[in-house]
């Protein structure tokens, strides 16, 4: 049983468009997902930046305070009375005064020390154990501030433990703290809008999670947080924890200043499905798009597959055949509607632009002959005005005069450049007709390069231009054409001095790149604009600046040409199977960088 071109067409319609519409809806989510997660794991870390930034600064003015108290003489005074921790007054009058300093500071933990760690008093709503302040007091004791975090009853405490000095000596010590609590897990929570949760091994001190399963599920993986900081605490770990309905990023990181192997870890966490709750209506919005094109793909496939979509593929197909050349390919569409009569006029058309491109082909032919021709036949007129120009500069035809010798000298510059520009016509000519004919061989790239750059510059004499060059040394030889080459690279070097002003740089450099030769002519000129870079290589395009311009053959500032130097380069790197690439910017100079391929044999070829 045939099927139906009609449902062919449907069926291969349709079904691209549920391909796309699938692969876009996977696309977006895995892309959004991906980009959810990627700005998720940022927004942690920078909450956990900002934390510990809170940590840092709370420190820091822990340890101020507690060296502005310290170094009060009402303070340490008190540590230098006689009977120390065992006359129940003494202590008394430590605590009296304690009492007084913490009205200022409202510290959570304010203890008073004697020289030998004792607690003399603590006036604060908590009190910390011995093991808490024991390894802090070492290091005051040697009269060195100390800080850290310690635990005391499932909670953390941040504690800066500070010296007293009466007489040079170490008489006791402050020990502040304040409580990693409630308070501060809510401030972060509200600053960075995650949930906190400060632990103590396994165990959470504090924690913004509201609702028990969560908090069960983050001590459940605190084996792989262990693990994750086990083997990059500094960066921290990010995972994913599952909990009920609930997804949530974590990131987890061991508390600053607790002491190593303690165990005392902060957790920030960010809910995955809250984050991402628009990429379900995206995803809900692209269903319905996809299902309201499937249908409109449907209905269209149905009316438009045997009347319009078959016959309007053909003449696509014939329009590319006639971009490819072929003005032959079979048009068959033989209807007698609109198609029918849009095929005809499209045949008529075909057969005109037939024949209009080949009278452009045999126009661009004459015209390439035409100047073969002319710029051969001005030779033998030059020569002869050239040779009687030498005869009588010489004064073989008879005395000079100064005057008379400047002429003949402006007579022959003219000459030269008659000379070059009927070189240049037949150049241009043979790359237009494809019968650049190259004549490889081997040769030194470094002696290519100074002869190119010795030819440029002897038409800049009065040019003062600094000029490096540099050839790197691992290239002996290339299988080039050795004039032709020169001469590209000469009309580059040329294009440098005219548009790059006196006491600018030219620079000129030669490197193998892989199985590439490439050559760099670098000028610190006046650039090329954006738009017109592409056109550079094009026939008589002239770089100029309108405002400076002026014609000369002696390359100076700005002076303008025929504009073939460029376009003969480009077909001689062309006809060696390369290309030249240009990067500018104006004001600050340009950049042409020939590449040519590196392997060759030494046989004439014919440029393509």
């Amino acid at each position: 049983m045939r099927f139906p071109l009609r449902w062919k067409i449907v069926l291969f319609t349709v079904l691209p468009l549920v391909t796309l519409t699938i692969s876009v809806l996977w696309m977006v989510n895995r892309s959004i997902s991906e980009q959810v997660q990627r700005s998720i794991q940022d927004d942690l870390r920078r909450s956990s930046a900002v934390f510990e930034n809170m940590l840092a600064s709370r420190a820091r003015e822990l340890a101020i305070e507690g060296q502005v108290i310290a170094q009060d003489p009402k303070f340490f005074s008190i540590l230098t009375l006689p009977g120390g921790h065992l006359d129940p007054q003494v202590l008394a009058t430590v605590s009296g005064v304690a009492r007084d300093f913490n009205t200022l500071t409202a510290s959570d933990v304010f203890e008073v020390l004697d020289a030998e760690g004792r607690l003399m008093a603590s006036v604060s709503r908590e009190v910390l154990a011995d093991d808490g302040r024991r390894a802090l007091f070492a290091a005051a004791r040697s009269g060195r501030p100390a800080s850290g975090v310690v635990v005391e009853r499932d909670a953390h405490y941040q504690v800066a433990m500070t010296p007293v000095f009466a007489g040079g000596r170490v008489v006791g010590a402050l020990l502040l703290g304040a409580r990693i609590g409630d308070e501060l897990a809510e401030r972060l929570e509200s600053f960075t809008r995650s949930e906190v949760t400060f632990l103590a091994g396994a165990t959470p001190t504090v924690s913004t999670l509201a609702h028990a399963e969560d908090r069960a599920a983050l001590v459940d993986a605190m084996p792989r947080i262990d693990a994750g900081l086990a083997t990059g605490p500094a960066a921290g770990t990010v995972l994913q924890i599952h909990s009920g309905s609930d997804v949530y990023l974590t990131l987890a990181r061991v508390i600053p200043q607790t002491s190593a192997g303690a165990r005392q870890t902060y957790v920030m966490q960010r809910s995955l499905r809250t984050e991402t709750a628009f990429l379900r209506a995206i995803q809900t919005a692209l269903l319905e798009l996809g299902v309201i094109a499937l249908i409109a793909a449907l209905l269209a496939g149905v009316l438009i597959a045997e009347r319009i979509v078959s016959p309007m593929q053909k003449l696509v197909r014939v329009a590319e055949e006639m971009e490819r050349g072929n003005y032959d390919y079979p048009l068959e569409v033989h209807t007698r509607d609109e198609l029918g009569y849009l095929a005809t006029r499209f045949r008529d058309m075909r057969q005109q632009q037939r024949t209009y491109v080949n009278s452009l082909q045999e126009i661009a032919r004459l015209k390439s002959e035409f100047i073969s021709v002319a710029s051969h036949e001005l030779r033998t007129p030059i020569s002869i005005v050239h040779g009687y120009q030498q005869l009588m500069r010489d004064g073989l035809l008879g005395p000079v005069t100064p005057d008379q010798n400047e002429a003949l000298q402006a007579i022959g510059r003219s000459v030269a450049d008659l000379t070059r520009i009927a070189e240049d016509a037949t150049r241009m000519a043979q790359i237009e007709g494809e019968r650049l004919v190259l004549a490889r061989a081997a040769h030194d790239p470094r002696r290519l390069v100074e002869e190119a750059v010795r030819t440029a510059f002897a038409e800049a004499a009065s040019r003062s231009l600094r000029v490096t060059t540099q050839v790197d040394a691992a290239l002996d030889t290339i299988w080039v054409d050795g004039p032709r080459l020169t001469m590209a690279i000469s009309n580059l070097v040329r294009n440098a001095v005219r548009f790059t002003p006196d006491g600018g740089e030219i620079d000129v450099r030669v490197r193998g790149a892989g199985d590439q030769l490439e050559i760099a002519v670098r000028d610190t000129g006046v650039g090329i604009p954006p738009e017109k870079q592409r056109l550079v290589f094009e026939r008589s395009f002239v770089i100029r600046d309108s405002r400076n311009h002026h014609s000369s053959g002696a390359l100076e500032f700005n002076s303008g040409g025929l504009g073939l130097g460029l376009s003969i380069a480009w077909g001689i790197v062309a006809a060696h199977g390369g290309d030249i690439r240009v990067e500018s910017e104006v004001g600050r100079g340009s950049t042409f960088t020939i590449r040519l391929p590196l392997a060759g044999e030494p046989e004439m070829e014919l440029a393509a």
